[in-house]
């Protein structure tokens, strides 16, 4: 049995086929031509028999050279496509997270944006509330996040939209206002209990649940009154008189460790599209 076939030699072989000279060959690979001579000769030396028909400084396979050279592609492209993906195992993750509000039109379009820009691209998601996705980035497990912002502006990394009632109205004609939420601590539960409180409203906390689609089944089945943003529900809100208005609340990206050369491309991703949430 022949020895090993070293994928250089392969790789040099399959460019002097291709381009059919050394002196071509060797721009390709950029080898001098009497480095690649040597490669061949050490090729039919492994081999025992010569690859090519020689014509002057035209090379031209005999039927050992082709029946060598479909082996030679078939390899490289299995050792190339072991490469990539081993280079894509080495890289880390782009850690992302989102609050449930804005897995539709922010993070879906955010993970096309990044792959779109490198295909090889592994990726890690949180989808919670602010407060998960503020203590998974204390313990880095996040890189960037969309969550709420407490502060007064978020410029133009974020959005600012406003808040709303979502349910049936009969339930209004109850004395306490019977509520729905995300499980505490929620800004929208914060947001909705001040608001009745000032407006002298008592209210109690019908339903409570960890996710966002929880709040609307429990609002579609009549069982309380949410507090959240039209773009989080995808319904009507709830118009009413007899409830206190609730504001505004403010979404930003976060970023726990900006480059050097400023905000990553996935931070000036979820801004643009969260920029665009609150523009229509």
């Amino acid at each position: 049995m022949i020895a090993d076939l070293p994928s250089p030699l392969l790789r040099s072989f399959v460019a002097v086929a291709d381009c059919g000279s050394l002196a071509a060959a060797a721009q390709r690979v950029n080898r001098s031509e009497s480095a690649l001579s040597l490669q061949m000769q050490r090729l039919e030396d492994i081999i025992g028999q010569p690859l090519f028909d020689r014509d002057g400084r035209a090379l031209k396979l005999n039927g050992t050279g082709s029946w060598l050279l479909a082996h030679s592609r078939a390899i490289l492209a299995r050792i190339d496509a072991a490469r990539a993906e081993l280079a894509a195992a080495s890289r880390p993750p782009l850690r992302l997270g989102v609050v449930q509000d804005f897995v539709a039109p922010v993070l879906r379009p955010v993970l096309e944006d990044l792959r779109k820009a490198d295909s090889a691209a592994q990726f890690s998601i949180v989808i919670g509330s602010t407060s998960e996705l503020l203590q998974a980035m204390s313990e880095d497990r996040l890189d960037t996040a969309v969550c709420v912002s407490e502060l007064g502006s978020v410029g133009s990394g974020g959005t600012i939209l406003p808040m709303a009632w979502f349910g049936e109205r009969h339930l209004l004609d109850d004395e306490v206002v019977p509520l729905v939420s995300i499980t505490p601590p929620c800004p929208f539960l914060s947001a909705a209990t001040r608001a009745l409180d000032a407006a002298g409203r008592p209210w109690r906390l019908s339903l409570v649940t960890p996710s966002l689609d929880g709040v609307k089944a429990s609002v579609a089945a009549g069982l309380g009154i949410a507090c959240r943003t039209e773009v989080g529900m995808g319904l009507r809100p709830l118009i009413d008189r007899g409830l206190p208005d609730l504001g505004e609340i403010r979404y930003a990206v976060m970023e726990k460790r900006p480059g050097k050369s400023g905000p990553s491309d996935a931070a000036l991703s979820m801004a643009a599209h969260l920029s665009s949430v609150g523009q229509r």
